[in-house]
């Protein structure tokens, strides 16, 4: 759809909302309440942190919610310290040339600079062989993570408000306007350990979401709304499309009948993980057994090899005490590994379960939020992760006792081990302006033509194949089976939007896109340059009390001030795709 008319069909929207109803929550009392934030951000992955810098770069008064007291997401907090960049090639069909976008993708010029920045200094320490840059998430954090934060609170335009999860959304559904989000902060209390992180999330959340002090925690009530005269944006980048339920908003949850569609299973979508790390001591140190009937585990892609152990250890080894080569004395190692349906057998990959409850769970759980997630999935979820440390130090290679291999739970900074969240792969999705929707095909295309979708309103760039680990629970339809290897893509402005709110935003995997789309942009590059854009695009609107309506109508200004920060065309072979400052695309 081209601009004008789009801009129509928006507006005829609009008016439709405008005869709806209205809802406002009731404060309670206790609460500590917030007014003088322009964008406020409900956080907790790696797209929120970029959006948080993003918007407090660009001047505006910047709060970022995060459930841990890690940010960065899947950077840190959720351990996948690996990063994904793309890896594939596309074959030209007319003539069999083969077309690097991985090579494209990694081309300096066409990545985010100060994510770019942050991956020169840190390299590969671990010497994994699943990316260029393999890490220890608390070195990444501490090295420049914080640094970052620091220095945008010194500025006066970040505040962080760590261990805070949202509990409230409150709208007004005629105005099409989000105008509050209430939100829990808990406080360890002396004597709990790890600062609250020694037991595993499935026994805590209750609590976090709870805002009654408990023995572990004493909480407090914040609520962050518009001061008077004040236009406040408000984004959602958390890991489970909190606002998007919250608010009201429609959604879309699980995989869809067809690319783009609406309708689907909303109980069927990809598998979660728990990642935790392994360390390689001198000599061997008792631990408590695995937990009891866990089973189901093996090799995968290396089922049968000789050395299948030592490639599952350097995979994503995130440590190399002797910068590479063999497992050693003093290697972390980052357990991530997958599920092979058709052996029956994998690793700590959790596909016997959808972490999100069901839509109609979902929306009734509402009065109370906790999350909207499968508490029971959450737990099996973390014993299969126990259950696969303990079988794979069992299976260790001759020359290594297995006692040598212990959870290292410093490196993650909690004490029972486990990542402090779970890695999310999918998530509730936004709908965008007039319904708008990012779909799988709008990524894909022939060789020949170099990129994907040239969205008229692009904001964001993208490369990385469709990667969909599936459910053992559920059938996927057969246009997620097939292959689907990406060219470079964009993000366009909509799919940051919300069809219902104008100053509701959504970055990272809560973007208005659809399941397959969703599983090629769900990557810690692409979440960071979502994150970006709609971290500058919130500034814009809360500055100059602009609507996302609004800025779809100035959409080349939008994209001059993103392009201060990340790149909105590709640049293959020394052209730009499809030219900068062009205004022309779907």
């Amino acid at each position: 759809m081209r601009r004008r008319g789009f801009l129509g069909a928006g507006l005829a929207g609009l008016a439709g909302l405008a005869a709806s109803g209205e809802w406002h929550g009731a404060r309670a009392a206790g609460e500590e309440v917030f007014r003088d934030f322009d964008v406020v951000i409900a956080g907790g992955t790696t797209a929120a942190f970029a959006a948080a810098v993003a918007a407090a770069e660009s001047g505006a008064r910047t709060c970022l919610i995060e459930p841990t007291d890690w940010v960065g997401g899947q950077l840190t907090a959720s351990a996948v310290s690996a990063i994904d960049e793309a890896w594939h090639k596309v074959k030209d069909k007319k003539t069999g040339a083969e077309y690097d976008v991985a090579a494209i993708a990694r081309d300096r010029v066409n990545m985010t600079p100060n994510f770019r920045a942050m991956l020169d200094a840190t390299g590969n320490p671990g010497k994994g062989w699943v990316s260029n840059y393999c890490f220890e998430p608390r070195n990444f954090l501490d090295q420049h993570l914080l640094p970052l934060e620091r220095s945008l609170v010194a500025k006066g335009t970040l505040v962080v408000f760590r261990d805070t999860v949202v509990k409230r959304v409150e709208a007004d559904a005629g105005k099409g306007l989000v105008t509050a989000i209430v939100a829990v902060r808990r406080t360890p209390r002396p004597g709990v350990a790890q600062a609250g992180y020694d037991r595993h999330l499935s026994q805590d959340l209750a609590d976090w979401y709870s805002p009654e002090p408990s023995d572990r925690f004493a909480k407090s009530v914040l609520r962050f709304e518009a001061g008077k005269g004040r236009h406040v944006v408000f984004i959602d980048a958390t890991e489970w499309g909190e606002l998007l339920v919250l608010a009201g908003s429609p959604y879309l949850q699980g995989v869809e009948s067809e690319d783009g569609g609406r309708l689907g299973d909303d109980r069927c979508g990809q598998s979660t993980v728990f990642d935790f790390v392994q360390r390689l001591n001198a000599g061997p140190v008792d631990e408590p057994p695995g937990p009891e009937g866990v089973g189901g585990f093996g090799f995968d892609e290396f089922h049968g090899q000789g050395d299948a152990w030592n490639q599952v250890w350097t995979y994503r080894r995130i440590k190399s005490a002797k910068g590479g080569g063999a497992a050693a004395v003093g290697d972390l190692c980052l357990q991530n590994w997958g599920y092979s349906a058709k052996l029956k057998a994998g690793g700590n990959d959790y596909p016997f379960g959808y972490l999100f409850l069901s839509r109609a769970e979902t929306d009734a759980q509402g009065g109370d939020w906790r999350g909207g997630v499968d508490l029971a999935v959450m737990a099996a979820a973390e014993q299969r992760a126990l259950g696969w440390h303990d079988w794979f130090k069992a299976h260790a290679p001759e020359g290594i006792d297995p006692r040598q291999v212990t959870l290292d739970r410093d490196a993650l900074g909690t004490g029972h081990g486990l990542a402090k969240m779970p890695y999310i792969r999918d998530t509730r999705r936004s709908v965008g302006l007039d319904g708008f929707v990012l779909k799988g095909g709008d990524l894909a295309g022939s060789a020949g033509k170099k990129t994907g979708r040239r969205f008229f309103d692009r904001v964001a760039l993208g490369a990385y194949p469709s990667d969909v680990h599936p459910l053992s629970t559920c059938a996927m339809p057969a246009y997620i089976v097939a292959a689907h290897d990406t060219l470079p893509f964009y993000i366009p402005f909509r799919a940051l939007t919300n069809e219902r709110f104008g100053n509701l935003l959504a970055a990272g995997k809560t973007m208005a896109q659809s399941f397959l789309a969703n599983a090629a942009t769900r990557l810690h590059p692409i979440e960071w340059s979502s994150g970006t854009a709609a971290g500058v695009a919130a500034a814009d609107m809360a500055r100059n009390g602009r609507s996302s309506l609004d800025e779809i109508g100035r959409i080349e200004e939008l994209q001059a001030l993103v392009r201060r920060k990340t790149p909105t065309e590709w640049t293959i072979d020394g052209k730009t795709y499809p030219g900068t400052g062009t205004g022309g695309g779907a």
